[in-house]
């Protein structure tokens, strides 16, 4: 019996924060990236170069710094991690408190159940149109600090 030896062909490892591409039992094409918490974001496709695109497209957001969220995330679960994740040692302490009161008395109870991926610029309106007619002018504190956490700048 005569045994073939076949040339193993290995593909090139993606290094960290590349995503992954595989085929699936099913046959359809899978990819998932890490993103931010530990959590992964899954993309699903027909060939591979279906999911590579989408993967790549995702990279390069997520490069010029959009955000890449998992479907099921709420506003209010992002700001509770943006803030204690990113902010809670970045930030001096007064500044904290304030991002944190603008967060749970305004933005949660406005925009905390819209999920992020479908949070538009009519829900952000909606949101100042319902803080100016519940008095609370832009020359507020609240207001500010909430706006910059908004348009996420510093103070």
């Amino acid at each position: 019996m005569f045994h073939s030896r076949r040339k193993k062909v290995s593909m090139a490892k993606r290094g960290n924060d590349e995503g992954s591409i595989y085929k699936q039992r099913n046959g359809l094409w899978a990819a998932t990236l890490s993103i931010e918490g530990g959590k992964r974001k899954y993309f699903y496709g027909k060939t591979r170069k279906e999911v590579q695109e989408k993967l790549a497209a995702v990279l390069q957001d997520q490069k010029q710094g959009m955000l890449v969220a998992t479907p099921q995330q709420t506003v209010g679960q992002f700001l509770t991690d943006w803030l204690e994740q990113t902010h809670e040692h970045s930030v001096r302490p007064r500044t904290y408190e304030r991002y944190e009161e603008a967060i749970r008395l305004h933005l949660i109870p406005v925009l905390g159940k819209h999920r992020l991926q479908m949070l538009s610029a009519q829900h952000v309106q909606a949101f100042y149109t319902r803080m100016t007619d519940e008095g609370l002018s832009l020359q507020q504190s609240s207001t500010t600090t909430v706006s910059c956490i908004m348009l996420w700048e510093p103070l």
